[in-house]
């Protein structure tokens, strides 16, 4: 195996050169540029928040772009610097693993600087470039996504996941069922439904860290983001493309070829078979834009986004298969090099970002999603993990006594807990000036009674956080401390 410390070394390149004439050393490069590509789509169905925004427009431009050009260095980028501000918009209300797709785009766009700096003056053939920068990418994302799913295994294991009364396994089995009749919902299902749960989560991070088990870890990946697809909450098919599209580095190096099974098609059958894609995309936006106006719900949506989902999936699937059937139960493709040690700096990130809750820091967005952990107070409800009280964030807890804020109220009827640091979020977005909260603090034992016109007690509530902290902390209800934290996303 050759190794890369600080460039493409020649050895490398050389082997980038002796190749089939039957594909370009790119294609690997191009199946990951249609599968972020297709995801986009996904991501689009299942969120609609960029009909009304000019950078979702763009997005969209971006995303078409990709799909007709998949290995073009300068297209690639120009989509991931399109994705990455459409939603860094959105944050901090963005879902977890669309902040984990942020990490790995961000990783991407490095990657194509690092590659592209280390090889200036060398004057590498563009296929070879392309091939170059697949090598560098596939250890990066490879570590981050392995590092993303322990930490959703390292986060389900608290007390609560493991009570079927409130577990988050138990009651999303059961949401599943309702939708989908055949899967049995008796009381007997509970314990297996957690077990299961918390065995393959682990098994899938595991099973792709070695070589040797990596094939057989993605087929069980694609059944499993499969079957948790058809569960009806927004955004879960669209987290399952996601996770469909980045399995692709584990099955494929430059000397691959991921188009294997699509080679006898004319070239008119491939842009046919990318205008239906479009068509596919443009036919659910249109269905679920049609559901909307005519009073539908958003489960209707949601069902045409899910439906269209399996189109996508089923042609990655497709795409798949040869490998997964070539290889078997051998080993898949090692990266060819060693990624620059500057880029172990977005894996680095990706571990920070899971550790959050325990840092003290952010409670979403974290990989924490369904896991009914709770770090905040004294509530902690971990197995085995303690905070460490390195920030005040999640030790500054308000209850919500009273308000004429819809959202606040709710908090109210739950008795959910907030940080302070997210109810100052609240209160200096409203712009009524009737507004109050009345609210317990835990730093001050006395019912407090914020009224926004006139000198408010607490005129700290008024001003919003600075950028850098309203964008990438974000904190989530807590349930009452004297009792199980329930399932929340």
């Amino acid at each position: 195996m050759v190794y890369l410390v600080t460039a493409v070394s020649e050895d490398t390149a050389n082997q980038f050169t002796t190749r089939s004439s039957a594909y370009s050393l790119d294609a690997s490069l191009g199946c990951i540029g249609i599968g972020i590509a297709t995801a986009s789509f996904i991501h689009m169905l299942s969120f609609p928040w960029w009909m009304s925004m000019i950078t979702g427009q763009l997005l969209l431009a971006a995303t078409l772009l990709l799909l007709f050009f998949p290995r073009s260095i300068f297209v690639l980028c120009l989509f991931l610097l399109s994705s990455l501000t459409f939603w860094f918009q959105r944050l901090p209300f963005v879902p977890n693993h669309i902040f984990f797709e942020m990490l790995i785009h961000a990783s991407m766009i490095g990657t194509v600087l690092a590659v592209g700096a280390c090889n200036w003056k060398k004057r590498l053939p563009a296929v070879e470039l392309r091939a170059a920068i697949y090598e560098q990418m596939r250890p990066v994302i490879m570590s981050s996504l392995i590092i993303m799913y322990l930490f959703t295994v390292l986060h389900k294991l608290n007390w609560d996941f493991l009570n079927p009364a409130v577990s988050c396994a138990v009651s999303m089995h059961k949401e599943l069922a309702a939708s989908v009749p055949i899967i049995p919902s008796s009381e007997w299902t509970q314990w297996p439904t957690i077990i299961g749960t918390l065995l393959i989560e682990l098994a899938i991070p595991i099973g792709l860290w070695w070589r040797t088990t990596r094939v057989a870890t993605v087929i069980l990946g694609l059944l499993f983001h499969w079957f948790l697809a058809l569960h009806p909450h927004g955004g879960i098919y669209s987290f399952s493309h996601l996770l469909y599209a980045l399995y692709a580095v584990f099955l494929f190096s430059s000397h691959d070829n991921p188009f294997q099974i699509w080679q006898r098609m004319p070239k008119f059958g491939v842009l046919a078979a990318k205008l239906a894609a479009v068509f596919i995309f443009g036919l659910a936006c249109f269905l679920q834009i049609r559901a909307y106006r005519t009073g539908g719900s958003f489960f209707t949506a949601n069902a045409i986004g899910f439906y269209a989902w399996l189109l996508f999936a089923l042609w990655l699937t497709a795409t798949y298969a040869p490998m997964l059937r070539k290889a078997g139960w051998r080993s898949a493709p090692e990266p060819m090099v060693r990624p620059l040690r500057i880029l172990w700096i977005f894996p680095a990130l990706v571990f920070f970002n899971g550790y959050c809750p325990y840092l003290s820091l952010k409670t979403t967005t974290a990989f924490s999603m369904f896991a009914n952990i709770r770090t905040e107070g004294t509530g902690n409800n971990h197995l085995f993990m303690h905070r460490l009280k390195l920030f005040g964030y999640q030790d500054d807890l308000v209850e919500v006594l009273g308000s004429n804020d819809r959202q606040l109220q709710q908090y109210v009827k739950t008795k959910d807990l907030l940080t302070w640091f997210e109810l100052r979020r609240i209160t200096s977005s409203r712009k009524r000036e009737n507004l109050f909260v009345k609210y317990k603090r835990s730093k001050d034992p006395e019912d407090i009674l914020f009224k926004k016109k006139g000198a408010p007690k607490d005129a700290e509530l008024l001003k919003p956080h600075p950028w850098y902290l309203s964008r990438f902390l974000v904190f989530r209800p807590i349930g009452r401390l004297d009792k199980p934290m329930p399932c929340r996303h």
